[in-house]
């Protein structure tokens, strides 16, 4: 019995020195529950995005990135910084996505820390013309986003959108 209770107090000893040098984790700094409710909070900002594309507001699209947050289209086009990205939106919606409609699905979101997150989705634009007012077929491809939490929201930094072409070496 003696042997029982020195092993229990063994046990017990060693957890709450354990509990002591175990640091211990935030509330709301990654997790199950943290996840789902930052899941929900980045296909809200997609979906405010869409509908800011939709209604071809580029000021409203450029708030969704970090100050220094940039966007890369496919074939290369860059802007960099919170300001570049809204005269890039501007551009582009006073001609060729003038009167665009959006289509994006948010496909999966990993978190890589609580303040970090990547995002995989696929998107299409529907209503894009050339520099001659002709209308072009749906733009389909793959987004890929890095969104940071900052003060409590989630914003884009980095924005990649691709457009999948067939390879040659691989098999059909």
């Amino acid at each position: 019995m003696q042997r029982i209770l020195i092993v229990t107090a063994l046990f017990c000893v060693t957890g709450v020195a354990l509990a002591q040098t175990t640091p211990r984790v935030k509330p709301g700094a990654g997790g199950p529950r943290s996840d789902l409710v930052n899941d929900d909070a980045i296909r809200k900002l997609y979906a405010d995005f869409t509908a800011a594309w939709n209604a071809h507001d580029a000021a409203k699209l450029a708030s969704f990135y970090t100050i220094d947050g940039d966007t890369v289209e496919p074939d290369g086009v860059t802007a960099k910084g919170r300001e570049e990205v809204e005269k890039h939106f501007a551009t582009e919606h006073a001609a060729a996505f003038k009167d665009t409609e959006l289509k994006l699905t948010v496909d999966s979101v990993w978190f890589i820390s609580a303040d970090v997150a990547l995002v995989d989705g696929t998107y299409a634009v529907v209503g894009a013309v050339d520099p001659n007012g002709q209308p072009l077929p749906p733009r389909k491809g793959l987004l890929t986003s890095v969104l940071l939490k900052e003060h409590g929201a989630w914003h884009v930094a980095a924005s990649r959108s691709m457009i999948a072409i067939p390879l040659p070496w691989r098999p059909r």
